[in-house]
């Protein structure tokens, strides 16, 4: 059976999103998904409190980690990962875990604090999958340029919307056959069909700057 799950949502945990519970749950509804990754920026206990409040739907707890040298999603964590680590010492924490690394956006070059290629090619070992649909990168090239480096190198890619709010989840999602745990979420992806475009990356830009001063 194919699953369809949007691989980079943010819920309220983080602190720049207001996305709660309910709304998550009726946006997967509205839009056909069947689950998504809850990637909060440097928190995990939200998405393991989404998992558990949402049975009903496939729910990857993750965390977007902000290492010293760029943003790094791990996926199937079941604890923590403080950032402000080396890229290598959060990618090994991921790997303890029995987690997966995965470089979010790597290509949109406004962003000043990322993984540059030549680094994702020294980790490569470490490294389970690229993100080469995101649903907002701030460079109009980033998707393209992050698609063609993964294929050229043979990374498996994955998509997903990096939704703050209801109205942005599925904008970018995988389609792929059920999985079970880590390994055979991994094996998916190499059949797995990505769909989304980029969208403005200043929509939503207020709630977001809302949630910011709720914190």
């Amino acid at each position: 059976m194919a699953l369809r799950i949007d691989l980079h949502v943010h819920s309220h945990h983080s602190p720049d999103s207001l996305l709660n519970p309910e709304e998550l749950a009726r946006a997967c509804s509205e839009r056909g998904l069947d689950g998504v990754a809850v990637t909060d920026h440097d928190r995990l206990q939200g998405a393991l409190e989404i998992r558990d409040a949402l049975p009903h739907l496939v729910i990857i707890p993750g965390e977007e980690i902000r290492s010293r040298e760029g943003e790094i999603t791990g996926l199937f964590l079941r604890e923590e990962i403080p950032p402000g680590l080396s890229a290598e010492e959060t990618m090994m924490e991921i790997r303890k875990q029995g987690g997966l690394v995965c470089v979010p956006h790597p290509f949109d070059y406004i962003k000043l604090h990322r993984l540059k290629a030549r680094r994702l090619l020294e980790l490569r070992e470490l490294i389970d999958c690229l993100e080469a649909v995101n649903g907002k990168p701030r460079w109009w090239g980033a998707n393209g340029k992050a698609l063609s480096f993964a294929y050229r190198h043979g990374f498996p890619v994955t998509a997903g919307s990096d939704a703050h709010r209801a109205g942005e989840v599925g904008r970018a999602w995988v389609e792929m056959e059920a999985f079970d745990g880590p390994a055979g979420f991994l094996a998916g992806l190499k059949t797995a069909v990505l769909h989304g475009r980029r969208h403005s990356p200043w929509a939503g830009q207020m709630e977001r700057w809302k949630a910011r001063l709720r914190g």
